[in-house]
């Protein structure tokens, strides 16, 4: 029985195949059994990176074109050559709950002037915000006294805190009563939004 059992012994020791089954067995023993120093986990210590990102309120308008003409009439309304379109831009902090924004002259008796003394009042120009009526620049408002026109006034909620929006504004001038020398007529309007 001895000698039957060296001679199956032998046959499958010269076998190659069985040969590499045993290393692997027996490696996966090995390594199983004593795990190696070399791969021994070590962690460091936790550095920290402080982060400060800041988003800063704002609110911008802008208007274009930046030149509106008229032809006036000796006794009658005219036209602008164009409306004006409005952008309002703005990221505002949770606290505020309303933007409006206003159109306005800085002086209600002179809203546009010649030069000599000859001039247009605020109250014979009229604006109509987003196609509704003409209404004269006579309003108070923030920025202008007895020389403002709303333009729109919208709420800010929690999905809105940061948006933008265009509105638009046609111009007229009346000259009815003004009994206005020829000339060249010239003005500022003003476009300012205010949150609140």
């Amino acid at each position: 029985m001895t000698s039957t059992f060296r001679l199956e012994s032998t046959r499958l020791a010269r076998s190659p195949r069985v040969a590499l089954l045993f290393a692997l067995l027996a490696g996966l023993l090995l390594g199983a059994g004593f795990p190696s120093v070399a791969h021994a986990q070590l962690n460091s210590n936790i550095a920290n990176i402080n982060l400060n990102a800041v988003l800063t309120t704002s609110l911008t308008v802008s208007a274009a074109p930046g030149l509106v003409n008229f032809a006036l009439p000796p006794n009658g309304v005219a036209n602008g050559s164009a409306p004006v379109n409005i952008t309002t831009s703005w990221t505002l902090s949770p606290s505020v709950g309303n933007v409006t924004v206003w159109a306005y002259f800085s002086s209600a008796a002179a809203a546009l002037s010649e030069g000599s003394g000859d001039n247009i009042p605020s109250s014979k120009v009229s604006g109509s915000p987003n196609g509704g009526a003409f209404t004269a620049f006579t309003g108070a408002g923030p920025f202008g006294a007895a020389s403002s026109l709303q333009i729109v006034s919208f709420k800010i909620l929690g999905s809105n805190k940061s948006g933008t929006r265009s509105d638009t504004l046609a111009l007229q001038i009346s000259t009815a009563g003004l009994s206005l020398p020829a000339g060249t007529y010239t003005g500022t309007l003003n476009i300012q939004a205010q949150a609140l």
